[in-house]
């Protein structure tokens, strides 16, 4: 099931040039989830928590340039920028 989801996630990032597949990804939900399950099984891995996090599976995230951290602030601030420029009108 591993290897399935992370070979999906190689023809998303083929097609779109990111790994950053969308939560509710209305494409492919369950490659939605397994990425933001990729991502928490791994911040559990740095925490020294029970984790299904290897180090082969972030060898091979890491080898298709795999977020493991999405930041929001970028989206956040543009999003303000926009709402400052409409308030100024």
């Amino acid at each position: 099931a591993w290897q399935k989801r992370y070979d999906e996630l190689k023809v998303f990032r083929a097609r779109t040039g990111h790994c950053r597949v969308p939560k509710r990804f209305v494409e492919n939900r369950a490659l939605g989830r397994w990425v933001d399950t990729q991502r928490r099984e791994y911040k559990l891995m740095m925490e020294n928590e029970p984790s299904l996090m290897t180090l082969p599976r972030i060898n091979s995230l890491n080898a298709i340039e795999f977020d493991w951290c999405v930041n929001n602030d970028d989206a956040w601030q543009k999003r303000y920028e926009e709402l400052k420029a409409f308030k100024a009108r």
